[in-house]
């Protein structure tokens, strides 16, 4: 195998994937999920996206295992698969909508107790680094002091603290402002291209997701209505030179494309997809 086939294989394997997997909730009338068939790439941004109540929450909670009873196939990578068949609770950073807090508890006091729970003892220096690059106040400040925002930016670092190797958001920039929405994109982006991390994100924000996202699924009423690799425009339009088109037998990510050329030595390039927006793949489907 080329050095590029590779680094494609490489690039392709499998964080999650879901084989025909079914969840009812006790005494439910209906399937909370329906013959879900999923795949979540390695160092992929994975945009789960549908409207409230459309299962998306349950399909996180029945990876962490929350849901000891369910049909089908869950299939978790070496590195991210506890030995119960979840995910690892010490390798996957969580951020649910509307998280418990502790009030009475400073926000260093708060991080670093969920940081011992994730195994992570010496977290100081890495605590303020996160800090900073989030424009939190005083870690001296207690969590009923601060803004809905500023909460919001406390869980985020609390999913980073033990630097893990999956990130599962639920509206992570919810109550924040455009920069600090920027600043999350950022350290998620910085993290990925650092440590190879992996990110499953919720987000009813489809234009910022078109912007991060490598991957995407779409769920309503408990079933993946599409799925595949994002149609992510290119930050930057093409060069002057030779233009070419490429066509691949099945979904490749724009991300993937520009590592692999990248991994292959090759001129530095600029992509463009010519493609509709997840808006649009989002409108069409749901």
């Amino acid at each position: 195998m080329s050095d590029l086939g590779s680094f494609f294989y490489i690039l392709n394997m499998d964080a999650i994937k879901l084989e025909n997997v079914s969840f009812r909730y006790p005494r439910a009338a209906v399937e909370a999920l329906s013959q879900v068939n999923l795949q979540i790439p390695q160092g992929s941004f994975f945009a789960l996206l549908g409207p409230n109540g459309a299962g998306k929450t349950t399909l996180l909670r029945l990876l962490c295992g929350r849901f000891a009873s369910y049909e089908g196939t869950l299939n978790i990578a070496e590195g991210f698969r506890g030995p119960n068949g979840f995910l690892d609770p010490k390798s996957y950073g969580i951020l649910l909508e509307n998280p418990g807090v502790y009030p009475k508890l400073s926000v260093e006091e708060y991080v670093k107790y969920f940081a011992g729970m994730y195994g992570c003892g010496e977290c100081g220096t890495r605590l303020q680094s996160l800090a900073r690059d989030l424009e939190l106040p005083a870690l001296s400040t207690k969590l009923s002091a601060l803004s809905l925002g500023n909460r919001q930016k406390v869980q985020i670092l609390r999913a980073l603290i033990h630097n893990p190797k999956l990130l599962i958001l639920d509206e992570p920039v919810a109550n924040l402002d455009p920069m600090s929405r920027e600043t999350v994109w950022r350290l998620i982006a910085d993290w990925r291209k650092r440590d190879g991390g992996t990110a499953i994100v919720c987000s009813h924000i489809l234009a910022e997701m078109d912007q991060e996202a490598t991957d995407y699924a779409i769920v309503n009423h408990g079933k993946i209505l599409k799925a595949g690799a994002a149609p992510s425009n290119a930050h930057s339009p093409l060069q002057k030179g030779k233009n070419f088109d490429l066509s691949f037998e099945q979904d490749v990510s724009q991300e993937l494309i520009q590592r692999a050329l990248e991994s292959a030595g090759l001129p530095s390039v600029s992509i463009r997809y010519a493609g509709s927006s997840l808006a649009d793949i989002y409108k069409e489907n749901v």
